[in-house]
């Protein structure tokens, strides 16, 4: 009976430090990942994400990773060959990418008041912030209010700037690409039309560099220049500025 229990409590103990190593903090975004580009490739592939013509799987695939990597590079027109819904899809993926599923994946354990453990915590700090002492609760409130505001901000530029081109859909999907430096356009030819349009180039010149930049520097900088004005930017901050 005791050698029972003890290779119970044995092969138990074995079974938490394996399902430890799979759900760590480190593999955690890879599923999520995993899970959000498998997701984006059903849904662009539905008939709600398109216009006429069908899109096959690999198509659907490499949109959904494009997206979600924020890398670019498309195989089909956005504008034309999506609907409103599928480049709704487009522009979640983009946000999602952008923003980073690590980040997401921190919000939901912070608003579910999760117990958040050092290890865990000094993970996601050394990743989005480099520095494992930093408050994760204010920082994500942080992150999450900047990205909208700068995003919004830069749509109803690009709507006040050409409110025929681009409309609220399309300025609010515009200034998330830029934003996210994910470089998707609903314009067949990009931006080349508005190549001439000083407004339109210091707007998406503001959004590129704003992402670019990176959430910890903008909070940072937000942080310690803005409401605490004597304290000095880290070595991070200051290398990137």
């Amino acid at each position: 009976m005791t050698q029972s229990l003890s290779n119970w409590y044995y092969l138990d103990i074995k079974f938490k430090k394996q399902k430890r190593k799979i759900f760590s903090p480190f593999t955690l975004p890879i599923y999520f990942f995993s899970i959000t580009i498998f997701t984006g490739t059903l849904l662009l592939h539905s008939k709600f994400s398109i216009t006429s013509k069908e899109i096959s799987w690999i198509d659907a695939l490499f949109t959904a990773t494009s997206a979600t990597c924020v890398t670019g590079l498309v195989v089909v027109d956005t504008g034309k060959f999506f609907s409103t819904f599928g480049q709704s899809v487009i522009l979640l993926l983009i946000q999602l990418g952008g923003i980073g599923i690590m980040t997401y994946t921190s919000v939901v354990f912070y608003l579910w008041k999760k117990r958040i453990s050092i290890t865990d915590r000094i993970a996601v700090g050394q990743s989005l912030l480099h520095d494992p002492s930093f408050n994760l609760g204010r920082f994500l409130i942080d992150v999450i209010k900047f990205v909208f505001i700068i995003e919004l901000l830069g749509a109803i530029l690009l709507h006040i700037a050409d409110p025929k081109h681009f409309f609220w859909f399309s300025a609010f999907f515009h200034s998330v690409s830029a934003f996210c430096n994910a470089g998707f356009s609903l314009f067949s030819n990009s931006l080349i039309g508005f190549r001439d349009s000083i407004p339109i180039n210091f707007i998406f010149i503001f959004l590129i560099v704003s992402g670019g930049l990176g959430f910890g520097v903008l909070v940072e900088l937000w942080q310690k220049r803005f409401i605490f004005r004597k304290k000095r930017l880290s070595w991070h901050t200051t290398v990137v500025l």
